[in-house]
């Protein structure tokens, strides 16, 4: 399966630094099923523009600039396509029976209420039968976002996001944020 995020991209990052595609920063801790002491969270999505709205969202106008990212010199903000098996084993948080079993209520897996899930991240991943979760998004619905641990997704492909990107247009039309340029 192809999974999709995006990240601070620097084209002669090395393997394990910041700007390559498959790094991870390991400071983490604020996202909603982090638990860094017991594993590092990819945080990917199922299709692109969910990836990319997921970390825009909160912007109220999109523009070029968004995706400049200061932190890591040299680095703009990309998309990367990553997979992962077909069969990779993880609790989907979006079906009903999976609630029922781990006693949640839908409202407690999309609520930001990080104490709670990331209570519930770390007993799933102590069952130690799972590589990670599947949810669907505050922002949009019908976009699945995963958390993913103890996994090493194939790079496939980064693609360099600007405001005409299809992925960046689709997004920003799912929540109705006006593009400027």
């Amino acid at each position: 399966m192809l999974l999709y995020r995006v990240f601070p991209h620097r084209p002669a990052a090395r393997p394990g630094t910041p700007g390559h595609p498959s790094y991870v920063h390991p400071v983490q801790g604020k996202g909603r099923w982090d638990n860094p002491q017991h594993y590092l969270a990819w945080y990917v999505a199922s299709d692109q523009a969910s990836a990319v709205g997921e970390v825009f969202a909160h912007l109220a106008t999109w523009r070029e600039e968004m995706f400049e990212f200061p932190h890591v010199p040299g680095s703009r903000r990309a998309l990367g396509v990553y997979r992962l098996p077909d069969d990779l084993p993880y609790v989907d948080l979006d079906d009903a029976q999976t609630l029922v079993d781990r006693g949640m209520r839908p409202s407690q897996v999309i609520e930001r209420n990080r104490p709670y899930t990331q209570d519930k991240a770390l007993e799933i991943y102590r069952e130690q039968r799972w590589s990670g979760l599947r949810w669907w998004s505050f922002h949009r619905p019908q976009w699945r976002v995963w958390c993913l641990w103890d996994v090493a997704p194939v790079v496939e492909e980064v693609q360099r996001l600007d405001i005409a990107h299809v992925a960046v247009r689709d997004a920003a039309g799912a929540l109705a944020r006006p593009v400027a340029g």
